[in-house]
């Protein structure tokens, strides 16, 4: 399976506490990790916060299984809020980094939690196998509702197009498991 969505999975109660905290820490300008910061453009504070990830934990643990990816997951990277201001973008792209982290672990399941719907552009789109392969299927969500997850395996090209008005705003994650043997 390429992706899983499930709408309303939060609240929008649930989905302003979190613009709350995440606009309540120090907002800054992305950067990547490995790779060109000319591919993206936009504003993030990183969340940490047990509660949260052990909400989010459950529910992506199930989707694992219903996905039938049945990846061994272990623990959440710090989560990311992200703010995409008009103009701000992130160009296509992958979440796994070309070596694992210091304790062995390795990205294996990227989410998005989309938190508002105040915006304009700013479309997700992910594919698979990558975006300039003449095979490539490529799926688009256009903007989608308020409470909506997205999930999928962190080696999955995906990208969000630029935000045409309004403010898109997201929560990011990881979850982390053992390098693949």
């Amino acid at each position: 399976m390429l992706y899983h969505i499930s709408e309303s999975t939060a609240s929008v109660d649930f989905c302003n506490s979190i613009i709350r905290n995440g606009e309540s820490l120090n907002v800054s300008d992305a950067k990547i990790y490995e790779g060109n910061d000319r591919n993206r453009k936009s504003k993030i504070s990183w969340i940490k916060n047990n509660n949260l990830q052990n909400q989010l934990g459950s529910l992506i643990k199930e989707i694992n299984e219903e996905s039938n990816w049945n990846y061994s997951l272990k623990e959440f990277e710090p989560l990311q809020y992200t703010l995409y201001n008009v103009g701000d973008y992130y160009d296509w792209h992958i979440d796994t980094h070309s070596e694992p982290y210091e304790n062995g672990l390795i990205r294996k399941l990227s989410f998005t939690l989309c938190l508002n719907d105040e915006y304009e552009g700013g479309n997700f789109s992910i594919c698979v196998p990558h975006p300039i392969s003449k095979k490539t299927k490529v799926e688009k969500f256009k903007k989608p509702k308020v409470g909506t997850l997205i999930v999928f395996p962190s080696h999955s090209w995906h990208k969000v197009d630029k935000v045409t008005s309004g403010v898109r705003k997201t929560l990011v994650g990881w979850v982390l498991g053992k390098k693949w043997s």
